[in-house]
């Protein structure tokens, strides 16, 4: 009896294993690799951000073959609670964005709103989660992601399901003319 209900335990938990979705973690020296469209004009680059600290500020690294290289700085203050997301070119050097403001992150509160409400306002418009009609994939694994989409039914977005670090993985959509789709992750 007792092997029965090992071999049982075993079963489940091997069960258990392989249900759990892919959840990259985020930490200094990450490398995320972006697809980002420029819709108007139908070109696409390649977007390359290296985490180079999560404390304050939060500092992101840019590469995009072609146009150059620089840093983007997040304060604590919209990293914590910032209500809009900046996609458009970096700058030369340091980008320094506002305190309501984030870069290819949602902010914590509004992703625990997103979660718990399963609404949020963010860049003005109200998005509503959504179940997603395909898994999302990271580095070839299904991804542990929210799927959102704005009330107008003409933005989504796809963000890593992760409380410390609310990933912009895939953005569709986006009315700045500014596409982004997450290609790989190197932890």
């Amino acid at each position: 009896m007792k092997k029965i209900s090992l071999i049982i335990l075993m079963a489940i938990s091997s069960h258990l294993t392989i249900a759990q979705k892919y959840l990259p973690i985020i930490s200094a020296n990450t490398v995320i690799n972006y697809n980002a469209m420029a819709t108007n004009i139908g070109q696409t680059v390649q977007l390359k951000l290296t985490i180079v600290s999560l404390t304050d500020p939060v500092t992101l690294g840019w590469q995009i073959p072609g146009l150059g290289t620089g840093t983007y700085q997040l304060s604590a203050a919209g990293f914590e609670s910032g209500t809009k997301m900046r996609i458009k070119e970096p700058g030369d050097g340091i980008t320094k964005l506002k305190d309501d403001e984030t870069i290819m992150v949602l902010s914590k509160k509004s992703f625990a709103g997103l979660v718990k409400d399963q609404t949020m306002i963010f860049n003005g418009a109200t998005f509503n989660v959504k179940p997603l009609t395909a898994p999302y994939k990271i580095n070839d694994l299904e991804a542990d992601v929210v799927h959102a989409v704005s009330a107008n039914g003409k933005v989504e977005i796809w963000v890593l399901n992760n409380p410390e670090f609310p990933l912009l993985c895939k953005l569709t959509g986006n009315p700045g003319g500014i596409d982004l789709d997450l290609t790989n992750i190197k932890e």
